[in-house]
């Protein structure tokens, strides 16, 4: 069974505030793991992303050096 309620933010603010610290620390620890869980699956993708995504030949790694090294030299004048 799913109760759905729509209560502006201004009115949980105030009924949060209302809470003891026990129950707040409950609150915080349920809110937290739902966002966990969210992030997770971001984190996922980005790992995925980072694994198998594309990375520079070494070719290109010396180019970009030597681009480095010539802008370097040129705001040196």
């Amino acid at each position: 069974m799913e109760v759905k309620l729509n209560i502006p933010f201004e009115q949980l603010l105030r009924a949060l505030s209302q809470l003891t610290p026990l129950q707040r620390r409950k609150a915080k620890a349920v809110l937290e793991r739902k966002s966990a869980g969210k992030t997770s699956e971001a984190g996922e993708n980005l790992a995925e992303l980072l694994l198998h995504g594309p990375v520079f030949s070494e070719e290109q790694l010396l180019r970009m050096e030597e681009t480095r090294k010539a802008f370097a030299t040129w705001r040196d004048r």
